[in-house]
Formats: C-alpha cells, sequence, structure tokens
C-alpha cells in the first residue's frame, strides 16, 4: 500500500482506531482507506485489489486469532460440565477439537477458479477457506455420503 498523506504521532505507541474510512476508485482498481485514532491522527493509503484482499485477509486472520483468545477465557472461566464435547476422536490415538459450523459462505473466485469461503463457528470464529474445485466436489460427495437421509421420498 502507498502512503498518500498522514500526521506523524509523537508517541511510539499506537493509537486506538476511532474512524475508518473506504472508497473505491472510479475506475475501480484502486482505493482509499483512511485510518483515525483516537488523537485525530489520520493516515492515508492508496491501495491495489491486491493489496486490499491481502489487507482484509490479514483482518480476518487477526479476528480468528482474537475470536480463539476470546474462547479460549471463556472456556477457562467456564466450570467443566457433562456436555462438553469440544473434543472429537480423530485417527488412532489423536484427538482433534472440534470446530462446529454455524453457517458458511462460499463463491467461485474469477481468477483461479477455486471455491473461497468462510466457515463460522457459534462463538463467531472465521476460518477462511478457499480450495480446488475438485475438492470441493470430493467434500461434497464424501458429507453427503455420511449425511443421514432427512426424507424418504
Amino acid at each position: 500500500m502507498a502512503i498518500a498523506s498522514g500526521t506523524d504521532t509523537q508517541s511510539s505507541a499506537p493509537g486506538t482506531l476511532e474512524k475508518f474510512h473506504l472508497g473505491l476508485a472510479a475506475d475501480g482498481m484502486t482505493c482509499a482507506l483512511v485510518f483515525v485514532d483516537e488523537h485525530h491522527h489520520s493516515i492515508a493509503c492508496i491501495a491495489s485489489f491486491a493489496d486490499l484482499n491481502g489487507f482484509i485477509v490479514s483482518l480476518t486472520r487477526a479476528a480468528t486469532e482474537m475470536a480463539r483468545r476470546r474462547a479460549m477465557l471463556m472456556r477457562d472461566d467456564a466450570p467443566a460440565t457433562d456436555d462438553d464435547d469440544d473434543v472429537v476422536a480423530g485417527t488412532g490415538n489423536d484427538r482433534q477439537a472440534a470446530f462446529n459450523i454455524a453457517s458458511s459462505t462460499f463463491r467461485l473466485c474469477a481468477d483461479d477458479g477455486s471455491i473461497v469461503g468462510a466457515l463460522v463457528d457459534d462463538d463467531g470464529q472465521v476460518v477462511p477457506i478457499r480450495m480446488r474445485a475438485d475438492v470441493a466436489n470430493e467434500m461434497t460427495r464424501n458429507m453427503l455420503k455420511t449425511a443421514q437421509v432427512a426424507s424418504a421420498c
């Protein structure tokens, strides 16, 4: 991202984000991002599509990590119950933490034909997904083979 303008802060400590503005160029090839902290210091950046996409991926990863840490803190504070089924059996002696999917969204990526999207759990944790179409077909087939019949015709 190229820095278009901004003001310097006197402290090396980062400020708290107060406002964020996003504007798209008329040609749709770049966008402007403006970040404003609680002291009204601002920085404006011009971003290409790749820059903006990378920024979104970074934000998604940070949000996922924040949700994971919040869930761990809440889990540590909550008393254990018999209903806790956070662990499912893996292969052999392994045990893996389950990710209970509450919602999902997917779309076709025009750039490379892959399928991109996200899985979201009940706590709001987001897992970004990118997979080839053949992998999506295989996953769909495997899920349908293991799912119980909902109704008979």
